[in-house]
């Protein structure tokens, strides 16, 4: 009894036996869940132990059997399969039992990824790609790569970011790396293969800390200065182009140099500039960075004595009028001011007005004395000396 028993429950489980057969490369099985390509042929088998199917179900609806949908010696077969046919599958026995059911999803083979790579210094490439946002399916990447000594190596990734890194390349090789972004899914995958030479892709991050300030007493001259970029180790030397023009202007003047403070001496006087700068491999290595952020400056300006004069007697008025009128009394059911509260608020004005006067004169003598005190050679140097053309 025993043994029947025995037999009858293998029956049992080889009837309920549900077969996926995938069409080659076209079909993938997951767990309760089938991969299709789109346009291809899918084939859906259920064995049961009699190997008859009485019925096919999809989201619990018989099957319509049409040109592109038939049965084939029990199989469902979806001909030229389209996203329409996508959905839950269901085979039923003789009695209308349910033995088995699987999700159909459709879709197609990756995109084909799009790298690209670039190295900041000469002692790291780093290649990116952007996943594709409108994958139906699950995609996964693979990253390799082979060095100028024709090694396959997989990369240092970061799969999450996309990011694939080669840490102490090779720099002067003559033969480049071969980077290999592989896109995979469950119906297919396609690959990139990217050719790249250190010495042709380095490019620097902007300079750092670019600052610029007018020059005290030399109305065309402004300071520039900045650092060199974090990642960039000053044991490469970099060359810069300093860039200038007044703020309303469209027109750039620059030079070049291999410092890392320069001076403009065509500024004007008093005039709003903006300041850039960008880095480049001093032997013309690789490519320019980009330009660091705009850095806003006004040039000094050069003060007569009669100018001060002017400036300090209108300043005085404005201050004097201003202050006797604070001073006049004014009446309210609240508040009385008496005559003797008047005039000792007059006394401290007049020797506010005495104060600042002492002081603007005294400001003014300064200037003055600077501007007798500066050599002449200095206004020379100044005129003749002329930016060098721009790369």
């Amino acid at each position: 009894m025993m043994g029947f028993t025995s037999r009858l429950c293998l029956v049992i489980i080889t009837a309920a036996i549900y077969v996926l057969i995938p069409a080659g490369a076209e079909t993938f099985r997951g767990k309760d869940v089938l991969y299709g390509r789109i346009g291809t042929d899918i084939t859906l088998t259920c064995k049961a132990a009699n190997d008859r199917i009485i019925q096919w179900k999809v989201n619990g609806t018989l099957v319509a059997l049409t040109n592109d949908t038939k049965i084939q010696h029990g199989n469902l077969v979806l001909l030229m399969a389209d996203l329409s046919m996508e959905g839950n599958y269901s085979c039923h026995g003789n009695t209308g039992r349910l033995l088995h059911w699987i999700k159909l999803k459709l879709g197609y083979p990756p995109s084909k990824p799009l790298v690209h790579c670039q190295a900041s210094n000469f002692y790291r490439i780093s290649c990116s790609w952007k996943k594709n946002q409108e994958a139906a399916f699950p995609t996964s990447y693979s990253a390799t790569f082979r060095n100028p000594s024709r090694k396959v190596s997989n990369c240092t990734t970061d799969l999450l970011s996309n990011i694939c890194q080669i840490d102490n390349p090779e720099m002067f090789a003559s033969l480049p790396y071969i980077i290999n972004i592989t896109a995979i899914n469950p119906v297919g995958r396609r690959t990139t293969l990217l050719e790249i030479v250190t010495m042709e892709i380095v490019q620097p991050n902007p300079p750092a800390n670019v600052t610029a300030e007018p020059v005290f007493g030399s109305p065309r001259r402004i300071k520039v200065q900045w650092d060199y970029p974090p990642l960039w180790s000053e044991r490469f030397e970099l060359k810069f182009i300093l860039e200038y023009k007044l703020q309303q202007s469209h027109f750039w003047s620059g030079l070049e140099t291999k410092m890392k403070a320069e001076n403009i001496t065509d500024a004007i006087a008093g005039q709003l500039y903006v300041i850039r700068v960008k880095a480049k491999d001093s032997f013309d290595n690789g490519k320019w960075s980009d330009w660091s952020s705009e850095v806003p400056v006004i040039a000094w300006s050069e003060t007569t004595t009669e100018n001060v004069q002017t400036t300090v007697t209108a300043l005085m008025t404005d201050f004097a009028h201003t202050h006797i009128q604070s001073t006049e009394p004014t009446f309210s059911p609240t508040s009385i001011l008496s005559s003797s509260d008047v005039l000792d608020k007059n006394i401290v004005v007049l020797i506010s007005i005495a104060s600042s006067v002492g002081i603007s004169i005294a400001v003014a003598t300064f200037l003055f004395w600077i501007r007798s005190k500066r050599p002449a050679s200095d206004k020379n140097d100044i005129l003749t000396k002329k930016a060098l053309p721009l790369c």
